[in-house]
Order: C-alpha cells, then sequence, then structure tokens
C-alpha cells in the first residue's frame, strides 16, 4: 500500500518489469483502505522508515497466523534492542505474539542512522 501516487505508479512498473506475480499493489492510507480489505496476508512490507511502527497496529490485524511482517525503521544501532520491545509490546497490545527472525542493516541514513529492517514472526494468541 503507497499513498503518495507516484510512488504507486513506479512499484506497478517495477512488478511488470520484474515479471513478478501474486502481488497485490494498493494506492491509498493504510488507515482507511486496509481496513476494507477482507483478505489477510502471508507478508507485509512496511518500507516507510521514519514512521512504520506508528501503522504496526493496522498490519497486524491483516496479517496471517505465522505470517511475515517486514518493518523498516531509521534508528541508530544501539537503539535496536528498543525498536524490538516497542514492537513485541504494540504485538501483544493487539493479541499477537511475534518473534524477531532477523534484523538487517540495509542503508545508512545519516553518520550515526541506519535503515534497519526488522523481519517479524506473528502468531494468533
Amino acid at each position: 500500500m503507497e499513498i503518495n501516487p507516484k510512488a504507486h505508479k513506479y512499484a506497478e512498473e517495477n512488478v511488470k518489469l520484474n515479471k513478478i506475480k501474486n502481488v497485490d499493489l494498493i494506492n491509498g492510507d493504510v488507515r482507511e483502505v486496509l481496513p476494507k480489505i477482507e483478505d489477510k496476508f502471508d507478508r507485509i512490507l512496511m518500507p516507510l522508515p521514519k514512521t512504520a511502527e506508528e501503522f504496526l497496529d493496522v498490519a497486524l490485524l491483516k496479517v496471517k497466523n505465522n505470517g511475515v511482517i517486514h518493518l523498516y525503521s531509521f534508528i541508530s544501532l544501539s537503539k535496536v534492542p528498543e525498536m524490538e520491545e516497542k514492537i513485541k509490546k504494540i504485538c501483544k497490545e493487539n493479541n499477537k505474539s511475534c518473534k524477531i527472525l532477523e534484523v538487517v542493516k540495509c542503508g545508512q541514513f545519516s553518520p550515526e542512522e541506519f535503515r534497519i529492517c526488522f523481519d517479524i514472526k506473528i502468531k494468533d494468541l
């Protein structure tokens, strides 16, 4: 899901160029659109690194049991444990358990901050 129409268009072109199948791309605001979707998903990508955790509650409503959420964040390496605890707290508040499968440094935002991907396996409680 992408709120920015231009970014959504690029995502569509990327899917087409790479001949990717079985992907649903939606242009819209996640808080408005996602609750209207009946399906649940095996995998959810949350690539908005500055505020993705603010939308984790919405993603938890739509991830299948044993599904995986990839949540990106711009943080310093010293803040990774704090973010892991925040993720676990949000999951618990939404009646889910979670396991952080992997934490990957996948880019640098500033001298002290990195783009970190948290791969999170979600289970229903």
